[in-house]
């Protein structure tokens, strides 16, 4: 048999040009490869720096003074900027006062933090930045009592029997008013001397708006949760125990019907509707009611008593009635005191959380 000799080193040329295209094949996906880990890396570094710059904002939010000495708010400005060094990175913090009303309690400040992921960088670029900006309220920790119980239903006394005392019973303040009401209804006692004492024994709050203004408390922040923080809400929490005497928590109690005291307890109890003291049970701290307040038997309540606030979010509300009895509001700085420490601090501000700030 004739071998065409024309076909001498074809095979070769054909394994070479197989090779080449598998070596670009391999080339490419080398590339592939080589692309989608710089992606994922990218992605990653971002992701960290977000979270290095989220880091720092909730250390600030939750202790301001150790991100930044001398931090006195809420009239404090501060400087321009802290940085805060973290693992792989650090981040740069800035805080910025928007807003400051009359009441100290409502100030506003602005919370940026730029996250720095300086780990695994080439040269001296960061491997990659990322920018989370928060609102937040700064709260005080103080709540100033206009008396020992400000009712902006009205009350009504029954016989002369009882303490209501705007007196401070630690000794520490000067007296407030023994009852606060606006001028309609008012308080309303039948028979017996006058229960009322205090500087003076009873505040005329004026018109119903103007008593709403008076009172000063953001009652629909409450209600919506972003005025303070609370630690037991009820339902559909048990209600809390009290063994521990240091244990002073802010407790909410959103329920349709009149809630009743349970039990002896201290601290910053509100009660989103109306509200029932029975038997010989005491209260010493703060108490908020959006409704009306009903005492029977021979509480005590040291501390502050302000009820009927729903009227500031336009729901109706019956007037409070004390009854007769041997029955006792005072006023107590301390307690005042000790149950709004828990407040003191920024309240973050729902829903207002950004990464995209566009200036730093």
């Amino acid at each position: 048999m004739r071998i065409a000799t024309s076909r001498r080193g074809s095979a070769l040329v054909t394994s070479l040009m197989l090779l080449a295209v598998i070596s670009a094949a391999v080339a490419g996906t080398f590339s592939m490869v080589a692309s989608e880990r710089q992606s994922l890396g990218d992605q990653e570094g971002q992701a960290e720096a977000y979270d290095i710059a989220r880091s720092a904002l909730d250390r600030f939010i939750a202790d301001p003074a150790v991100v930044f000495p001398g931090f006195n708010p809420p009239t404090w400005i501060g400087p321009d900027s802290v940085r805060i060094n973290l693992s792989h990175g650090h981040a740069w913090l800035r805080v910025q006062r928007l807003h400051l009303t009359g009441n100290t309690q409502v100030a506003t400040y602005s919370v940026r933090s730029r996250g720095v992921r300086t780990a695994f960088a080439s040269g001296n670029a960061p491997a990659a930045e990322a920018v989370v900006a928060q609102y937040a309220r700064f709260n005080t920790g103080t709540i100033g009592a206009l008396s020992a119980w400000t009712s902006l239903s009205g009350l009504v006394k029954s016989g002369g029997s009882g303490v209501i005392s705007g007196v401070d019973e630690c000794g520490v303040l000067p007296p407030v008013g023994g009852v606060a009401v606006p001028t309609a209804p008012g308080y309303n006692q039948s028979g017996g001397s006058f229960v009322p004492n205090g500087t003076p024994n009873l505040i005329d709050m004026g018109t119903q708006t103007q008593a709403n203004d008076m009172v000063g408390i953001d009652w629909a922040g409450i209600v919506a949760g972003t005025a303070l923080p609370v630690d037991v809400t009820s339902p559909p929490a048990a209600w809390p125990s009290f063994a521990d005497p240091s244990y002073w928590p802010v407790i909410y109690v959103n329920q349709a019907a009149e809630f009743t005291l349970p039990s002896d307890g201290r601290g910053f109890l509100i009660v989103r509707h109306d509200f029932k003291l029975n038997g010989s049970l005491n209260w010493h701290g703060i108490i908020l009611v959006g409704g009306a307040v009903t005492s029977s038997g021979n509480n005590t309540v040291s501390g502050t008593l302000i009820s009927g606030l729903n009227l500031t979010i336009g729901e109706a509300v019956g007037v409070s009635d004390i009854g007769s009895g041997t029955k006792t509001f005072r006023y107590n700085s301390c307690y005042i005191a000790q149950a709004a420490l828990r407040l003191r601090g920024f309240a973050p501000l729902r829903n207002t959380t950004v990464d995209n700030w566009p200036l730093y």
